[in-house]
């Protein structure tokens, strides 16, 4: 086999090996060079200071030859300086010049050795001159040579008298450190070798080896996948290998159990899911399965098993009856085109037998795919039953308001260009007296019925539906003309008024219906069902069990009466509304006994707004309630502050006998203001008495235990009145004035007042006749006995600012009916507000009629 270099490169072998050759190598060669540099600067600092004895010595000894001027002995002096005994030159330094000199200027001979480098005189001159003037040793460098310059003392020693600079050189001696180095260190290379040869050895059998065997046993697991034993050698070892191959060997034991608890809770997961799972890998064969999928498509038990191709798969679900044979094929195709994908895929498979199965198949990156399926024939029949319960009624199962919208969207989409279409809004009459009387289950019946008796006068292109409580809507198409829709409509009318026969109770009930055409009332939905709408509200304002077409008339009017509700709105809000107050005469004594609170708008543009027109409106939008109980504070607290013997007269609406919180508010009035209860009156109509029968009655009755006085106004226009009086105590009837107005000219009406004057008086309850406007109603009013009288002859309603001077000025000079001429009646009766007898006289008929803050 050929040696791989590249690979050994890359092994912790060589590795190690470089690393120790390289650090032995590096630790000798630094150790020597540490040796070496110091025993050359040693070396030469002893030759130094050899040479500057020397110098010095040399110095002591030309004393004589100076003083002589004997040349041959300074010679004599140099050549023992350079030649050593046998006539060899000393090794450790060598002189390359002598020089002498002398203080008188004499010249005196120089001696240089001929080979080695030059030295520059000038330097040893000016040293020795330095020497000479300072009598001290002068050294200094030129390159490698060392310069010394000793001074030349007589033979006193005071008198220097001359020096001698030498110039010597220790480059041998430097040349023989460096090859002694060279040979040490050649001798120390060779030793770090044989250790690292020696510790190579010692690794690779004691590290390396091992080392090489873990690796080896890790990549044996990493091809096969098999956890298998770490080698035993490497086992059995007492040092750190063994232990990391033992900790490894424990790991390896601990993956292999996670591995097999992992795959058995993976398997009990498989088993257990609600859904089916197949694995394929990319050649569509499949890989794992659970058994969800065998009983979702109805395989016995095996059927699916490893290896098997998608095809095979496919057929097996055939074989079980589920697929056609063309449909297996259409299944192929698009699971192994959409392999290609990287997106998951989501299908709804219709099995025979009308099951539904959610396929799922999400594309894996390596390659294949997984496939969920879940059997969702009940989620798709519930989530179908939920759909058509948000589109339909729960009752009459007819389609519902969504429902309807989305019809009728549909419907003026696909109707043809220059064809008509129709939409019928009808509410039923007196629907919520069956509810009341006859309870919710035969209203439901009711409904259902009615929903039945739509759809049988119907055709089978038109669209019934229920949009709420007792209204339904109508989609007719192909309109041929305005007088079919109108017949239509009338057939409808006719059909919905024949009895009704549930539970053993004949019911009647009408209806009214607002009809909208399309294009020409509106080309959307919105516009067609505000057309009929508004339509079906003229409808009933008409009376009962009529049908009316749009006319764009009634758009304004809506708008209208949508900006008086918003003005409305905020006069309430802004505290723009206010209360007038009307006298109430008693005839026998002539004085104010009671004064009515009327509710009154002056809106700044509008100008003076009629209740009668938005008093009805206030109780439609539901805004008369919280308008009813400021009227009930405000005029509490005004009459607190008027004399004990006054009260206080305030109409209640119907709506607001609908709860028992009207006890609780009269209660709150009343404390707040500190006005006594029998100083309140409260006005209610038959109306009143008409809804909510046990209710209302039961509210009365706490009102009247709380001393509260109960007055029934505009008595005698209802059908009921005299039974009412039977069943509640009254303290006061108010005779409408409508008797009044023609009491004087009319037999039957003056009969009428009589009548009720009478009954009652034997009743014990006081009669108070409304609206008398001229001393003839006056003086026949007195004659039938009424107890009380209201009207614009005495005084209109008056401003709160006004209520007190009026009743001064009554309580000064009472009312003498008996005795007093017209004439004097008329000055005595003039009003003290700040309405004038010409306003009163210009009132419409409207403003002039009795006027509460809430319609009877």
């Amino acid at each position: 086999m050929a040696f791989d270099f590249p690979a050994f490169s890359r092994s912790l072998r060589f590795k190690v090996l470089a690393a120790l050759m390289l650090g032995l190598g590096l630790s000798f060669s630094l150790m020597i060079l540490h040796l070496s540099s110091s025993k050359l600067g040693a070396l030469v600092e002893l030759a130094e200071a050899a040479s500057r004895n020397q110098t010095m010595l040399a110095a002591g000894q030309a004393r004589a030859g100076i003083e002589a001027g004997d040349e041959s002995y300074l010679e004599s002096i140099y050549s023992d300086l350079v030649f050593g005994q046998g006539g060899e030159t000393h090794e450790a330094a060598r002189i390359r010049m002598l020089r002498v000199s002398e203080t008188g200027g004499r010249g005196l001979p120089s001696y240089e050795m001929a080979n080695g480098p030059q030295v520059a005189t000038q330097q040893l001159d000016d040293m020795a001159l330095a020497a000479m003037e300072q009598g001290e040793v002068q050294e200094g460098r030129q390159g490698d040579l060392l310069l010394v310059s000793a001074p030349v003392r007589d033979q006193s020693g005071r008198d220097v008298i001359g020096a001698i600079s030498i110039a010597w050189d220790h480059w041998h001696l430097r040349a023989g450190v460096m090859t002694s180095t060279l040979r040490s260190a050649m001798i120390g290379f060779a030793a770090a070798l044989a250790v690292m040869l020696l510790t190579g050895l010692a690794m690779q059998r004691l590290v390396l080896r091992p080392i090489g065997s873990l690796a080896r046993a890790v990549e044996r697991i990493q091809e096969t996948g098999n956890l298998s034993r770490m080698p035993r050698t490497v086992l059995e070892r007492r040092d750190e290998i063994g232990s990391l191959a033992n900790r490894f060997q424990a790991l390896l034991a601990q993956s292999n159990a996670q591995i097999m608890t992992r795959r058995n809770q993976l398997d009990a997961a498989l088993e257990s899911m609600a859904q089916g799972l197949c694995l394929f890998d990319g050649t569509h064969r499949l890989v794992m399965s659970n058994r969800r999928v065998e009983e979702i498509y109805g395989l016995p038990t095996g059927a699916l098993t490893e290896g098997m191709h998608i095809s095979e798969v496919l057929q097996a679900c055939r074989d079980a009856g589920n697929y056609s044979g063309q449909r297996i094929k259409e299944i192929e195709k698009t699971l192994t085109r959409s392999n290609r994908t990287s997106r998951p895929l989501h299908s709804l498979e219709s099995l025979t037998g009308g099951r539904v199965i959610s396929v799922v198949r999400v594309p894996m990156p390596e390659g294949g795919w997984v496939a969920t399926f879940e059997d969702v024939t009940e989620r798709k029949r519930t989530e179908a039953k939920i759909e058509h319960m948000a589109m339909h009624d729960n009752l009459t199962g007819l389609p519902n308001r969504l429902s309807f919208r989305q019809k009728l969207e549909e419907a003026l989409l696909q109707a043809p260009r220059g064809q008509q279409l129709a939409v019928l809004c009808l509410d039923l009459d007196h629907f919520k007296a069956v509810n009341d009387t006859l309870g919710h289950p035969v209203g439901d019946a009711l409904l259902k019925q009615v929903g039945k008796r739509l759809q049988g006068a119907l055709r089978q292109s038109s669209v019934v539906a229920r949009l709420s409580g007792d209204e339904f809507a109508i989609i007719e198409k192909n309109v041929a003309s305005v007088e079919e829709t109108g017949q239509l409509a009338d057939r409808l009318v006719h059909a919905l008024s024949e009895p009704y026969e549930i539970d053993g109770h004949q019911i009647v009930i009408g209806s009214c219906i607002g009809i909208a055409l399309a294009p020409s009332d509106g080309r959307s939905a919105d516009k067609l069902v505000k057309a009929a709408d508004l339509a079906l509200y003229r409808a009933k304002s008409e009376g009962r069990g009529t049908y009316r077409f749009f006319e764009k008339a009634m758009d304004a009017r809506m708008q209208e009466r949508r900006a008086l509700e918003l003005d409305l709105r905020a006069a309430f809000a802004k505290n723009e509304l206010e209360l007038h107050y009307q006298p109430i005469i008693n005839l026998e004594t002539g004085k104010v006994s009671c004064f009515e609170a009327l509710l009154r708008w002056r809106h700044e543009t509008r100008g003076a707004v009629s209740p009668g027109e938005f008093v009805p409106l206030a109780e439609e939008i539901g805004l008369i309630t919280q308008l009813g109980a400021w009227v009930l504070h405000e005029a509490c607290r005004m009459a607190a502050q008027w004399p004990d013997g006054v009260r206080v007269a305030v109409n209640l609406s119907p709506v607001q006998f609908r709860s028992m919180a009207l006890i609780s508010e009269v209660e709150a009035a009343l404390k707040a203001s500190g006005l006594a209860p029998e100083r309140l009156e409260l006005e209610i109509t038959e109306t009143v008495l008409l809804r909510h029968t046990e209710l209302t009655l039961s509210i009365l009755k706490r009102l009247r235990a709380i001393g509260v006085r109960i007055s029934m106004d505009d008595f005698g226009t209802g059908y009921s009145s005299l039974s009412y009086l039977r069943t509640f105590p009254f303290d006061k009837i108010k005779i409408d004035r409508s008797f009044i107005k023609d009491v004087v000219h009319h037999d039957d009406a003056e009969a009428i007042v009589r009548a009720i004057s009478s009954m009652g008086a034997s009743l014990g309850m006081a009669t108070t006749a409304e609206g008398v406007e001229t001393l003839d109603q006056l003086e026949k009013l007195r004659r039938e006995g009424c107890t009380e009288v209201q009207g614009y002859y005495f005084s209109p309603a008056v401003h709160t600012d006004e209520v007190l001077a009026l009743l001064g000025r009554i309580g000064s000079s009472a009312w003498q009916f008996s005795s007093a001429s017209p004439d004097q009646v008329a000055v005595a009766s003039a009003p003290v507000s700040s309405y004038s007898l010409a306003a009163a006289e210009t009132a419409s008929v409207t403003e002039r009629s009795k006027i509460h803050h809430a319609i009877p």
